[in-house]
C-alpha cells in the first residue's frame, strides 16, 4: 500500500517515567498501534481543536471539553494501573504454590 502522506518529520520531548507509564497505559488502552500512532493522533486531535480553524460550534469550544478530557485520560490511566496490579497479583498467586512445592511445603 503506497503511503499517499509520507511522514518525515520528527518530534521528540522527554517524558518521566511516570509520565511514560500513563502514556502507555493509554495507548494500550485506546488500541493504538503503536506509542507513536498515539501520540500523534493525541497531538494532531489537540492541534484541530485549538486552531484557527475550530468553530464555535464545535465541541472543543466548551471550556470544559479539555477537562474532562484530562478525566477521562486520568480514569483510563487508574485502570491500566489497576489492570497491571492485579496481573501481577495474578502471576504471584500462581507462582506461590509453584515455589512451595520446590522448597517442599505444604499448605494446611
Amino acid at each position: 500500500m503506497p503511503v499517499f502522506n509520507p511522514r518525515n518529520r520528527l518530534v521528540n520531548f522527554r517524558l518521566s517515567e511516570e509520565e511514560f507509564d500513563k502514556l502507555r497505559a493509554s495507548s494500550a488502552l485506546s488500541g493504538a498501534r503503536s506509542l507513536s500512532d498515539f501520540a500523534r493522533n493525541a497531538v494532531m486531535r489537540s492541534v484541530a481543536h485549538t486552531g484557527p480553524e475550530s468553530s464555535a460550534a464545535s465541541p472543543a469550544a466548551d471550556p470544559r471539553t479539555p477537562s474532562i478530557d484530562r478525566k477521562v485520560l486520568e480514569l483510563e490511566t487508574r485502570v491500566a494501573e489497576l489492570v497491571n496490579l492485579i496481573e501481577s497479583l495474578k502471576r504471584a498467586s500462581e507462582s506461590a504454590p509453584a515455589a512451595a512445592m520446590a522448597t517442599g511445603e505444604t499448605q494446611q
